[in-house]
């Protein structure tokens, strides 16, 4: 079985709340993601429950999720277009925000 948490990055925000991104194993492992289905605001999250469902170059999968809490953010550019997941800075390649 697959560590969870592999395919994300977390960051502690100065204002408490830990962003969630996709991290170079994970663009790896995935490939170029064309699509990504991210929970609404007000979802509370469960660690290693199911997070996002995404369509990628090398795959179609659920990945669970790293974190618990609720999200507060959703970085609609992601949604909007999934290519920028493929970037390496972390202000753009974020999925959500989690209090």
């Amino acid at each position: 079985m697959a560590a969870k948490n592999n395919y994300f990055w977390t960051k502690k925000l100065d204002n408490g709340n830990t962003r969630v991104g996709l991290n170079d194993q994970g663009r790896d492992d995935l490939g170029q993601i064309s699509f990504i289905d991210v929970p609404a605001v007000g979802t509370v999250l469960e660690d290693g429950g199911k997070f996002v469902a995404v369509e990628a170059e090398k795959a179609v999968t659920d990945l669970d999720s790293p974190v618990a809490g609720k999200i507060v953010a959703v970085n609609a550019k992601v949604v909007d277009d999934p290519a920028s997941l493929s970037s390496a800075d972390e202000e753009q390649n974020w999925i959500v925000e989690v209090k």
